[in-house]
């Protein structure tokens, strides 16, 4: 009799084991997926700011452009360097006053090659970039194409730009 309750008791252990051993890989797994959840629900948000950010450009919505910047969010690349949404938004907007407006009157900024890492509140991004305005007898024409290096953080959480550099590639 000892020995069938032995068994029993072992037997009764070990599913005990198993169950509490099964929840925990499953509480784990839920932590697992809900981490994996969040940084597709992160890259989403980069990939919209970055998209957002030549949409911007192109609607010559400077304050909306500067919004995507930090508080001590910095730009750098051929119009200058800025510090700041607002300061960010007066160079681009004193940028676009220097060019003939021909140039850039229904021009695109296409964003593409996205290349995200989310790193908690902070990421960086690399993407490619190509302005495309109208050109002779109306059609489209590449008038400068490169790509961006950015650092990004999430503040009052929004994701924005801490820095981005701006390298131009192609300047025909």
């Amino acid at each position: 009799m000892k020995i069938r309750h032995s068994v029993l008791v072992g037997a009764a252990v070990a599913v005990l084991a198993f169950g509490f051993g099964n929840l925990a890989h499953r509480a784990e797994g839920a932590d697992a997926a809900d981490a994996r959840l969040q940084r597709l629900e992160d890259i989403e948000a980069i990939r919209t700011l970055l998209v957002r950010y030549g949409r911007e450009l192109d609607k010559r919505d400077f304050a909306a452009y500067g919004a995507l910047f930090a508080q001590d969010g910095s730009w750098k690349g051929g119009m200058g360097t800025a510090t700041g949404p607002e300061a960010i938004a007066n160079m681009v907007a004193a940028g676009f006053e220097r060019m003939s407006p021909t140039l850039y009157t229904s021009s695109n900024h296409v964003m593409s090659s996205f290349d995200i890492a989310v790193d908690g509140d902070t990421a960086s991004a690399w993407s490619r970039w190509t302005w495309v305005v109208v050109g002779a007898a109306g059609k489209p024409e590449t008038h400068r194409a490169g790509h961006y290096e950015d650092t990004l953080v999430r503040e009052r959480g929004e994701w924005k730009f801490k820095t981005r550099q701006a390298f131009t590639e192609i300047n025909p």
